[in-house]
C-alpha cells in the first residue's frame, strides 16, 4: 500500500502519484510507456493514470499513440516539458535513475533509498537532500555498483553514496547500530530489473517508517 502522507519533495503538483507519472514520462524523453507499465512504476490505478496522461496530454505535457490495443505515452513538445522534467529529476527522479543505472548488476537481491532523501520522500519534513544514500542487499560485484553509482549521480547531478550488504545482514535485524538505524528510518524500495528475490519471498511495497 502507498503512503498517503504526500511527499514534500515538489509541493507545486497535486499529487505524488501525479508527480512520479510525470517523471517516469518526462525524464526518459525517449521511451515510450504503456498504461500498465506507469502504473507500476507510480504505484497508481489504471484509470487514475489515465485521467494524469490525459491531463498532461491536454497541457501538450505529453504525446500518445495507439498500437494495436495499447496506448503508448512518451514526452509531448512543450518547452514547459523541459523545464518541468529538470525539476522533477531532482526530486523525484532518483528512483527512476537508480533503477535504471542498478539493473544490469547480478546478484541484487534489495535495492533502497534511505536517509535524508527517503524521508522527504515519505513526507517528513527537513532540509533539501544533499546526497542519495542507496542500500545495496545482495552479493554484487563493488566496481560495478560504483560504476552505478557514478553514473546516476552524474544523471541527477547530486552525490550518489551506496553501501553495500549481505541478505544475511538485511534479515538480522537485531544486528549493528546501522542496521537499526536503517530499520527505524523511512526508507524507499527500488524495484530493480533482474533483482534475484530470495525463495519464497516477494518483493515488499514502499513503506513509511516512523522518523
Amino acid at each position: 500500500m502507498k503512503t498517503t502522507v504526500e511527499a514534500s519533495l515538489l509541493p507545486i503538483l497535486r499529487s505524488r502519484g501525479q508527480a512520479e507519472i510525470l517523471c517516469a514520462i518526462l525524464t526518459n524523453p525517449n521511451r515510450e510507456w504503456t498504461l500498465g507499465q506507469l502504473a507500476k512504476v507510480s504505484g497508481q490505478s489504471l484509470p487514475t493514470v489515465q485521467r494524469e496522461v490525459e491531463r498532461a496530454e491536454a497541457a501538450a505535457l505529453v504525446e500518445s499513440r495507439r498500437l494495436g490495443r495499447q496506448r503508448l505515452v512518451k514526452a509531448g513538445p512543450s518547452p514547459i516539458a523541459i523545464m518541468l522534467a529538470n525539476l522533477l529529476l531532482m526530486s523525484y527522479g532518483p528512483k527512476f535513475v537508480i533503477a535504471e543505472e542498478f539493473a544490469g548488476i547480478k546478484g541484487i537481491v534489495h535495492l533502497f533509498i534511505f536517509g535524508s532523501w527517503a524521508a522527504r520522500y515519505e513526507g517528513v519534513e527537513g532540509f533539501p537532500p544533499q546526497d542519495i544514500d542507496v542500500l545495496v542487499i545482495g552479493n554484487v560485484d563493488f566496481s560495478e555498483v560504483t560504476n552505478a553509482s557514478i553514473a546516476a549521480s552524474k544523471k541527477l547531478q547530486i552525490d550518489v553514496n551506496p553501501s553495500i550488504q549481505s541478505h544475511t545482514w538485511w534479515k538480522n535485524k537485531t544486528g549493528s547500530g546501522f542496521r537499526k538505524e536503517i530499520d527505524r528510518r523511512p526508507i524507499v524500495e527500488i524495484e530493480v530489473r533482474g533483482a534475484q528475490q530470495p525463495k519464497g519471498k516477494t518483493p515488499r511495497a514502499n513503506r513509511r517508517r516512523p522518523s
